[in-house]
């Protein structure tokens, strides 16, 4: 009986869920929501684990237009896209989707804004100020599907250690049983 015991707890404990963090942004050039005031040729955006060489990040103008890349280049834990002009006055998304370490596909976003004029316009007597924002870089949906992604990875593996446990006291019964007969 001691060593059905044992057999017990050491598959409880080779079994036990374990905690898998997606890869998330680590940090980016420019930032989220930071006010560019110079042009700037390259964009780079860093992450927590490597990255498949599938990556990919577009920037588009708050309209919705689409900024062309003169190149993209992804190598290990950073994606770097080269400009093929320089970004006008306005606000622009940074969408990235990749593949991070674990297998999972993530999308998400963030956004910076570009001011290259020196003159102040109307109502304007400072440049604007650059303020912290949330480091967060995705949103409310993104965030409750990533719970979804998680709490469900978890639940299968719950069911999963609970199946084998049934299993070893199911044959543990049926080999003390066939060993009485």
């Amino acid at each position: 009986m001691k060593k059905i015991c044992i057999l017990l707890l050491l598959l409880l404990f080779t079994f036990t869920p374990s905690a898998s963090a997606h890869t998330g942004l680590e940090s980016s050039v420019p930032q989220d929501g930071e006010v560019i005031t110079e042009n700037i040729s390259t964009l780079s955006l860093t992450f927590n684990t490597t990255i498949e060489d599938t990556s990919t990040f577009k920037i588009t103008r708050e309209s919705g237009q689409e900024i062309s890349l003169a190149e993209h280049i992804v190598k290990e834990k950073e994606m770097i896209g080269t400009l093929s002009s320089p970004l006008q006055e306005g606000t622009y998304i940074v969408t990235w989707k990749i593949i991070g370490e674990d297998g999972h596909p993530i999308k998400k976003s963030y956004s910076f804004s570009v001011v290259t004029s020196t003159e102040s316009g109307p109502g304007l007597s400072e440049p604007p100020v650059v303020t912290e924002k949330n480091k967060s870089t995705g949103s409310s949906n993104q965030d409750i599907i990533y719970q979804n992604q998680t709490s469900n990875s978890n639940a299968i593996m719950i069911i999963s250690v609970v199946l084998l446990m049934v299993i070893a006291l199911g044959t543990t019964f049926w080999l003390l049983k066939r060993g009485k007969n």
